[in-house]
C-alpha cells in the first residue's frame, strides 16, 4: 500500500519516468536520475500524500526507495 501510494507521488512530480519499472530496490540517483531539485519536489510530495514531515533531511540516508518506504512507514506508527 505504501508502494503505491509513493508511486502517485513518483507519477506527479516525475511523469517521464516508467513507473512501472521502479522497485523498492531501484537506485534513487542511478537508476532513477533523481537530482536534488527533483528530491525537494518528491519530498514535498511525499509529506503532503503521506502527512508526515522530513526532519533533518539528509539525502545520502535515501540509497533506494526501499529506503524512503522504510522512512514513510516509521514515521506513520
Amino acid at each position: 500500500m505504501t508502494f503505491d501510494r509513493l508511486m502517485k507521488v513518483f507519477k506527479t512530480v516525475m511523469p517521464y519516468a516508467k513507473t512501472e519499472s521502479i522497485t523498492p530496490e531501484s537506485s534513487l540517483v542511478l537508476d532513477l536520475h533523481i537530482d536534488s531539485v527533483t528530491l525537494l519536489m518528491l519530498v514535498l510530495g511525499i509529506e503532503d500524500e503521506f502527512g508526515i514531515r522530513f526532519e533533518n533531511l539528509d539525502n545520502t540516508a535515501f540509497n533506494t526507495v526501499g529506503d524512503v518506504i522504510a522512512y514513510i512507514e516509521s514515521q506513520q506508527k
